[in-house]
């Protein structure tokens, strides 16, 4: 049995879902404790719930510690993902995004065809915005082999959540290593300003800031299309906008949520102004894309090499997780203003 201590560098609620994806994956049984331990309302809350029940449900794993508030929780997984229909109800507005950071590992482990409903946030502060993960990190993930298609259906804003994604994942193993070492030239800048339940200038006014700030930076010849979404199905009222580069090589990108008293005007200019920076430095894999990427570079058959603007604390974390469960090498190095990040993975394969 492979004990974790869930208070480990970022300590938050990432740990706990790669620990129980990893354990499912590779049929260990995991101990994890002291989870959220630094957190203000520490151990499971219950969008965490949701991720562990339906990773357990999957492999048919003996669970313990499952219930609001637990700082222990121990999976001993006792079979093999299938594929199939599911639906997920997170039942609050916990992030569809990182719910879906947890279970796409498993669910590419099975040996056909899974289509996966997921009820709950799209669009919440403290998680990527469902788009981000969509237009970002599936494709990044596509350099591993992963196979994902995503459509939203309809979004959902805190507090009510309510949103609705379907993704269709294809069994993708074993995984290829990736370099993504080099972004190449910058060939074009897309995005999507959308609001939900509110007037349409909005988004408009959230795309002409964004336009702006970029144009500003020098970025203008680059912007390809922004697109304005108010279409899309939605519980609640919220807005907001995802930016993104379209390198040669990679994709980064950025985003903003609007809030009740902050101008349209703001949340355009926030985006516009986080992707500037992203795009002035280079790098291949923005910083929020890095720590997702650690997991599949530690399964993936052969050297992993990436290089992003910084190594956050989520992404020290995940190279601490990966690396005691699975057994793969890391190497981690600071070259000028980047991080260098490399794995040599174990090749995982179901059975």
């Amino acid at each position: 049995m492979i004990e974790i201590d869930g208070s480990y560098g970022e300590g938050g609620g990432q740990l706990l879902r790669y620990a129980v994806a990893l354990a499912a994956l590779l049929n260990k049984e995991v101990s994890i404790y002291n989870i959220r331990a630094k957190r203000d309302n520490p151990g499971l809350r219950h969008q965490h719930l949701s991720v562990v029940k339906t990773i357990s449900e999957l492999v048919n794993a003996e669970i313990k510690g499952l219930y609001v508030g637990s700082m222990e929780l121990f999976i001993k997984p006792r079979g093999k993902p299938r594929g199939g229909k599911l639906e997920v109800d997170i039942g609050t507005a916990g992030s569809a995004s990182l719910f879906l950071q947890a279970v796409i590992p498993v669910l590419a482990s099975t040996s056909s065809e899974v289509i996966l409903r997921v009820k709950g946030g799209t669009d919440v502060k403290w998680a990527p915005p469902i788009q981000y993960f969509h237009y970002v990190l599936l494709r990044l993930l596509k350099e591993f082999g992963v196979k994902v298609d995503l459509k939203l259906l309809r979004r959902g804003f805190y507090p009510q959540g309510g949103g609705l994604v379907e993704v269709r994942v294809h069994p993708s193993y074993p995984l290829q290593a990736v370099s993504l070492t080099r972004s190449g030239e910058l060939e074009e800048i897309r995005g999507v300003s959308y609001v939900a339940n509110l007037p349409r200038h909005i988004a408009e006014r959230q795309a002409a800031a964004a336009t702006e700030t970029l144009r500003q930076a020098g970025l203008g010849s680059y912007i390809s299309e922004i697109e304005i979404d108010t279409e899309t199905p939605a519980v609640g009222v919220g807005s907001g906008i995802i930016l993104t580069g379209i390198y040669e090589h990679s994709v980064v990108g950025a985003d903003a949520l609007g809030e009740r008293g902050k101008k349209a005007e703001i949340v355009g200019r926030e985006a516009a102004d986080k992707l500037v920076k992203v795009l002035q430095h280079g790098a291949p894999i923005d910083s929020h894309a890095l720590d997702n990427l650690i997991l599949y570079m530690s399964l993936a058959k052969g050297v992993s090499r990436v290089v992003s603007s910084e190594m956050t604390s989520h992404a020290e974390t995940a190279v601490w997780l990966c690396s005691r469960i699975t057994g793969a090498r890391f190497n981690v190095r600071d070259e000028e203003h980047s991080v260098a990040v490399e794995a040599e993975g174990v090749g995982f394969q179901p059975l």
